[in-house]
Order: structure tokens, then sequence, then C-alpha cells
């Protein structure tokens, strides 16, 4: 069985929740009692598909400086809350969209 084919066979076997937040935010959760595990993955409507000519990479931008650092947090303050807690946290962007995901043991996470 290919990783394609396990994966959908784990899709199915699962039971998907799915919620809409206020701003509109499709949220899709999936609970493995067998993994000792939190992950999630932010899949953000954007991309250079969505970009005008001027704005060409702006995307690609973002998801590059997102964990820099904010107006309340520096890159080393973001760091260091998130290896507080044994996690990964990572950022991409696509020509559909940009991605921002997070990964830690479930007993790590506060």
């Amino acid at each position: 069985m290919s990783i394609t084919q396990q994966f959908a066979h784990t899709l199915h076997t699962r039971t998907v929740n799915r919620a809409v937040l206020g701003n509109r935010m499709v949220v899709l959760a999936v609970e493995n009692p067998a993994a000792d595990i939190i992950a999630c993955r932010i899949f953000i409507r954007a991309g250079g598909v969505c970009e005008l000519p001027q704005q060409s990479g702006v995307s690609h931008l973002l998801s590059a400086v997102l964990t820099k650092g904010t107006d309340r947090f520096s890159a080393h303050e973001i760091a260091d809350r998130v290896e507080s807690v044994g996690a990964s946290l990572g950022t991409d962007a696509t020509a559909d969209y940009c991605l921002l995901s997070f990964k830690t043991v479930s007993h790590d996470f506060p």
C-alpha cells in the first residue's frame, strides 16, 4: 500500500471535525489517539496565483518573515517559546497557498 493510500485509508477511518470561525476560516481537525503529538497545519488561501503583477513574490516574502519577529515578540522570543515546548515551527509558500506548520509532543503542549 502506498503512502497516499495509507493516508486516504486513515482519513476514511477517522472522524473529521469541521468548524467555521467568525472570520470565515475553516478548521478541520482529525484526532489520532495512537499518536502522542499535536500537529497543526494552517493553509492560507494565498500565493502567487493571488498576487497582482506588481505584488509578485509577496506571498513568499510573507512566509519567509513570518517567524522573524512581530511588534510583540522578537524572532528570538518566538524561537524560545517554540523550543520551550519541544516544538517545531515552519512556514512555506506555494503558487496557491501559504502554510504555517507546528508540531510538538502533546504532553509538552500547554
